[in-house]
């Protein structure tokens, strides 16, 4: 009975989306996979409960929330990045700082149109993870792009390691049939799995979306 649960552990259909979503969308909270997946809360935190004890999903608590993210996929400094621009405001304000390295927060706010405590609250956040730094300048501070931001702009926050590879390759060797890899890039994998019970093969497919953010264009520069 044991060994028929550790195989349905991605044969299963709805684990199988559940976690090429989690894929997809690392740091998703639990309601947002409800309405992702249209699945009653219960169904969806036994199934997550399964994963977790498998060792293919982490959990964290995040301003309060409880959000789901694939082990190993990245590293967990990476994943807080991405929680912590999950908000456009984040993510304009993030983008401040790449177009305008050693900016003020009074510019922020001014240009952005976003009250000074919001920006100080958000800069304060991507500090915490390591996103921006902040340097004193007399009675002012600068802002500055940190080790994680950078190589979020590098893109390397957006590759699948070989390690994940190996890592996602071993679990389904214990727990499912004959996986094997049929594409395999920086940043995204194709897996097919045997499947008798539905006659015909299933695949599971690993995505990592691109890092982008808005570029803030110059008030002054006339169009061309």
């Amino acid at each position: 009975m044991g060994r028929q649960k550790r195989l349905a552990l991605l044969l299963h259909p709805f684990r199988r989306d559940l976690y090429q979503i989690l894929c997809e969308n690392p740091g998703t909270y639990l309601l947002e996979l409800v309405d992702m997946l249209e699945s009653p809360l219960g169904t969806l935190t036994w199934h997550l409960r399964i994963l977790e004890r498998e060792g293919l999903v982490n959990s964290i608590k995040f301003a309060g929330k409880r959000l789901y993210y694939p082990k190993m996929l990245r590293s967990q400094e990476a994943e807080m990045a991405y929680l912590t621009l999950r908000s456009d405001t984040a993510r304009k304000v993030f983008a401040f700082v790449v177009n305008d390295p050693g900016c003020y927060q009074e510019q922020m706010a001014e240009n952005l149109g976003v009250h000074h405590d919001t920006v100080r609250w958000h800069i304060s956040r991507m500090q915490d993870v390591g996103l921006i730094r902040v340097e004193r300048s007399g009675r002012k501070k600068k802002h500055y792009l940190a080790e994680l931001g950078s190589s979020l702009m590098e893109g390397s926050l957006n590759t699948i390691t070989e390690a994940y590879v190996m890592f996602l390759m071993e679990k389904l060797e214990d727990g499912c049939l004959n996986p094997e890899i049929r594409e395999s890039s920086q940043d995204q994998i194709l897996i097919r799995i045997d499947c008798p019970e539905r006659g015909k093969d299933c695949y599971i497919r690993v995505n990592l979306k691109e890092w982008q953010f808005e570029e803030i264009e110059d008030d002054d520069e006339e169009d061309e």
